[in-house]
């Protein structure tokens, strides 16, 4: 296996298993700064960045 294949398999955020991290989409979808499909988006985007 290639060691950029481990470092991807070691990171805690890669969705491997049953488990997958939303990056906080609940907690915007609470705190009203998600709102529709629109602000969904920025909410990804900002997350990417």
């Amino acid at each position: 296996m290639s060691r950029a294949a481990l470092l991807v398999l070691a990171d805690g955020r890669f969705p491997a298993g049953g488990h997958a991290h939303s990056g906080g989409a609940e907690p915007a979808v609470a705190g009203g700064r998600v709102r529709d499909a629109d602000s969904l988006a920025d909410f990804c985007r900002g997350r990417l960045h």
